[in-house]
């Protein structure tokens, strides 16, 4: 029966809504992405990206999955530099959705129909990104 279930270390999504968001007086910058995802059978998932106050820091992040509805948190932080570059790419207008990979430090469990399978809300570190920006 384990043959049924596969191993996910990367989430594929495709992003259907993207904001930036100002906030403030001091109009700090966040990014929210509406997410629909593509490898897993269905759910949706709320990515906020946001520049690192820290000096010198690495990008970094961590997904929250809940357990009574198809849905997950996403929240990203990423060096001023990094942050930049990717406002700049999504704010370029494209025929067709962009799209997200994250991998994950640890794998989830998902069965043949595309289900994932957890009893419990799960929390996993990100340990990177990519995007898939479609081209003219």
């Amino acid at each position: 029966m384990d043959h049924d279930i596969q191993e996910l270390k990367a989430i594929h999504m495709s992003i259907q809504t993207a904001d930036l968001n100002m906030i403030g007086y001091s109009c700090e910058e966040t990014i929210t992405l509406s997410c629909g995802l593509m490898n897993i059978g269905r759910g949706i998932c709320s990515v906020t990206i946001k520049p690192s106050m820290k000096m010198m820091q690495k990008c970094s992040g961590s997904l929250n999955i809940e357990i009574n509805r198809p849905f997950m948190k996403a929240i990203l932080e990423l060096n001023e530099e990094v942050f930049d570059k990717t406002r700049k790419l999504l704010l370029k207008i494209a025929v067709r959705p962009a799209t997200l990979v994250i991998l994950l430090d640890t794998s989830l469990r998902v069965n043949l129909k595309g289900d994932l399978l957890i009893d419990e809300e799960t929390s996993r570190k990100i340990d990177d990104i990519s995007w898939i920006l479609p081209l003219k």
